[in-house]
């Protein structure tokens, strides 16, 4: 291997890693452009392009990919789930017109199967000392993905044990038949239903093409007692074994939630048949047709991601991705009739990873996160490299036939002009993504201050604007908010830097200090920009409700001085007339009503209704929304909250304190359970608090 390959190797080992560290991060993006311009690079060196079975499949899945990302109403989060969906066909274009990939790949596959070796570590290791939740999961937090991982790596890895050679059978064959056991028992180990039933599915395939070939029969009876071996190890030393759970899908919870969520993405898809919702944007989505029975799922992914594609990217989505499947068993199907050789066997094993990946897609989400997508990019790649038939475009001809000036043009660029022209791709795509980086770099909770916002000086104490950025109230010096400012200036949906400003106002809106240092005219002018940011970041993420809570608390708790901004002064104090003349309660009320059609079972929207309701002196009505809402809502801890919520109404114009008390401790824990934070909490906390609830329900209403 010489250095330019080793090179080769390295990135691509650093990309595989990537995928595990964020499904959607700026690192996969960063390694996908860099995979970009690297197979651009190898296409305007040679002249030529290599052109596969699956070629143009890929192609126009790649440009679906884009055209349903700028249709998003949620641009930056389906541009982020892109960074992981065009992974697959990125690095199967790239990778298949990399002159050297066949030579990397005898190295790759070894890094593979160290991988997977050390990946089945992580996971026993897990189970044995109960390590977290005590399931196989590895890097992750799903076992049903870690088994279509494990899945994914086990079948080349029984390549290589099956092709092992005979002289070196007394140390090559035990090391790799021991990593296929412990890969086997990693898989075992998750008690994952759909992945083991996938592998179970497929083993058969494997055992009859290694028995069709010559090297690989003298082991191919080993593979099933490797196999019996690791699930009796998971079963008698990991306490661990599928057996232990149901097939009794009609009464199985699991199943039935599932069936609950693709009947509502068959809804979704419906309303959005053409262009999806856009990538990434389920969860955003899915409350709107949310079935009342579905009460066990955290609504990120529709555990199928046929469904999902046609949710997310319309049908058309759905039939590309079921193009792909049809064209990996067209591959798969001519990599057996040539398993006779090393090339259509190792094929075959590549193949049946891939095809793993789609079966267990079907009711798991697979396809959503980075690793998946970069392995079958590589392993397909690979496969047509074997035992595809290989049409080679040569560019030039191509131009000529378009226009022979163009033609002699492009072969007069000098190999400088051609790097210049790279590199103006790579710089013009880094500064479209530099807002994003700036925006993850000062992304953190101490740069949330209302110092940021206002920060007197001495030597000019003249209260002015701190939006229009004058020097008597700006900082002295740059901080993470005015930084935020200006990315929002050149890229206004960027969240994250939306986000900063808006935190960081909200605190300066409830600091009554800051706001009575402020001017009638500067208070309005923070309470307008403040509001058109809300607008901006709704609008793009789909009615977010947990944003437009936070713009009715603004609009509900600033009222008097909204109301100037949005209507101008507003004469009629009437209580009676308060809720047709005070603007910024008929403007939380739309945006209220706006959340609830975006999740009908929001929970801090019905609150803040509640107490919009209230405030207008409806409090009978507010307690109807609230009782209302008491058997609708999903989860204990939301159940509890309603249940506080209504307490406090019912005391009113009594304040018992003990119920702030016990709803921070509630949304402490909704929050921490929300983020996958794992709690030590006292197995009677629910029964303190709903003992708690009933006590004060007693002393507000004796009689109840």
């Amino acid at each position: 291997m010489n250095p330019s390959q080793l090179i080769y190797l390295l990135f691509i080992i650093e990309l595989i890693l990537s995928g595990f560290w964020y499904t959607s991060s700026a690192i996969t993006e960063v390694f996908l452009l860099v995979t970009a311009v690297l197979g651009c690079r190898a296409v305007l060196i040679s002249h030529s392009c290599q052109v596969y079975a699956m070629s143009k499949l890929m192609l126009v899945y790649l440009a679906w990919l884009f055209i349903v990302a700028f249709n998003s109403a949620i641009p930056q989060t389906s541009m982020m789930t892109l960074a992981s969906l065009a992974n697959l066909p990125v690095i199967y274009l790239v990778a298949s017109n990399t002159p050297s990939f066949a030579e990397i790949w005898k190295y790759c596959r070894i890094a593979l199967f160290v991988m997977g070796v050390g990946l089945a570590i992580w996971a026993i290791w897990q189970v044995f000392n109960h390590v977290g939740s005590g399931q196989a999961v590895g890097p992750l937090v799903d076992r049903n993905l870690f088994a279509a991982l494990m899945n994914v790596l086990w079948f080349p890895a029984a390549f290589l044990f099956l092709t092992s050679p005979a002289k070196s059978y007394r140390w090559q064959s035990p090391m790799l038949g021991a990593g296929l056991f412990l890969m086997s028992t990693a898989l075992f180990a998750t008690a994952s239903r759909g992945g083991i039933a996938t592998w179970l599915l497929l083993l058969p395939i494997l055992l009859w093409a290694a028995y069709r070939n010559a090297q690989a029969r003298r082991l191919a009876a080993i593979i099933p007692l490797i196999a019996l071996a690791a699930y009796v190890c998971s079963d008698l030393f990991l306490h661990t074994s599928v057996a232990d759970r149901t097939f009794q899908l009609a009464t199985d919870s699991s199943s039935n939630l599932r069936l609950l969520l693709w009947q509502s993405t068959i809804k979704m898809t419906l309303a959005h048949p053409i262009m999806g919702t856009g990538w990434g944007t389920f969860v955003s989505y899915y409350p709107a047709f949310r079935s009342p029975l579905e009460n066990g799922s955290a609504g990120f992914y529709a555990h199928n991601d046929f469904l999902q594609f046609a949710a997310e990217g319309g049908i058309p989505a759905l039939l590309i991705l079921f193009s792909l499947l049809l064209g990996l068993l067209f591959q798969l199907k001519r990599s057996l009739q040539g398993v006779n050789n090393l090339a259509g066997l190792e094929s075959t094993s590549l193949l049946l990873g891939v095809l793993a990946l789609f079966i267990h897609a079907g009711v798991n989400f697979v396809f959503y996160v980075a690793f998946t997508n970069i392995l079958a990019g590589l392993y397909l790649a690979r496969a047509a490299q074997l035992t595809d038939t290989k049409r080679t475009i040569n560019i030039s001809s191509v131009l000529t036939n378009f226009s022979p000036s163009l033609t002699n043009y492009f072969e007069k660029l000098s190999p400088s002009l051609n790097r210049l022209i790279l590199s103006s791709v790579v710089v013009l795509v880094a500064l479209l993504l530099l807002p994003d980086i700036a925006a993850e770099l000062i992304n953190k909770q101490s740069n949330i201050s209302v110092a940021n916002l206002v920060l007197p000086k001495p030597v000019l104490p003249k209260t002015v604007s701190p939006i229009l950025g004058s020097s008597s109230q700006a900082s002295a010096k740059i901080n993470a908010y005015e930084i935020a400012k200006l990315i929002t200036k050149i890229k206004p949906h960027e969240r994250i830097a939306q986000e900063i400003v808006l935190r960081t106002a909200e605190l300066a809106l409830a600091d009554s200090a800051v706001m009575n240092s402020l001017g009638v005219a500067s208070q309005r002018e923070l309470l307008k920009d403040t509001l058109g940011r809300f607008e901006i970041l709704r609008i793009q993420n789909a009615n977010d409700p947990n944003i437009g809570v936070r713009q009715a608390k603004v609009l509900i708790a600033n009222h008097v001085i909204l109301d100037g901004v949005l209507e101008g002064d507003v004469k009629d104090t009437n209580p009676s007339n308060i809720r047709r003349s005070n603007k910024a309660y008929v403007k939380a009320h739309l945006v209220l009503r706006d959340n609830l059609e975006a999740d009908p079972y929001h929970t801090s929207s019905i609150i803040t209704l509640a107490r919009l309701q209230a405030i207008e002196g409806h409090r009978a009505e507010a307690i109807t929304t609230l009782k209302r809402a008491q058997s609708q809502v999903f989860g204990y801890y939301n159940q509890q909250l309603i249940a506080i919520e209504t307490l406090r109404q019912l005391a009113y114009p009594k304040i018992i304190n003990e119920l702030d008390t016990l709803e921070k401790q509630v949304r402490l824990i909704d929050s921490n359970l929300e983020a996958d934070k794992k709690l030590a909490l006292s197995v009677v906390f629910n029964e303190q608090i709903n003992s708690s609830l009933k006590r004060i329900a007693r002393q507000i209403n004796p009689a109840s």
